[in-house]
């Protein structure tokens, strides 16, 4: 995974000398794994539910104060948009518990 995301870099043009997020969380593959499980958010479901909510009330009332009837409308759309991405993070919420919680146990089984 983490040598796609190199060659998509490359491919698009990406020539810069500083190395990307992606390119210093994973440093390899266990040393990938580990940082990844030694930084994890048991409440990272939680955090990412209520900001995508925080978010749709926030293009909502500011679209409802916006006096241009278009863009209230591209508010009111991207808010829409996020409501499906939080219907769809809701579908696929056991999963994810399934994964934070696999990703603790290994942390605390000291396998990092």
């Amino acid at each position: 995974m983490t040598e796609e995301i190199r060659n998509r870099q490359t491919a698009a043009g990406a020539t810069s000398a500083a190395p990307s997020p992606q390119q210093g969380i994973t440093g390899g593959a266990r040393c990938g794994a580990e940082t990844i499980a030694s930084e994890i958010n048991r409440y990272l479901y939680e955090n990412l539910v209520s900001n995508l909510e925080s978010q749709i009330e926030h293009w909502n009332r500011k679209a409802a104060r916006q006096p241009d009837p278009e863009t209230a409308r591209t508010l009111r759309t991207k808010a829409e948009g996020l409501g499906y991405a939080l219907r769809l993070l809701s579908v696929f919420e056991p999963e994810f518990r399934e994964l934070t919680d696999a990703a603790v146990r290994f942390e605390s089984e000291g396998r990092v």
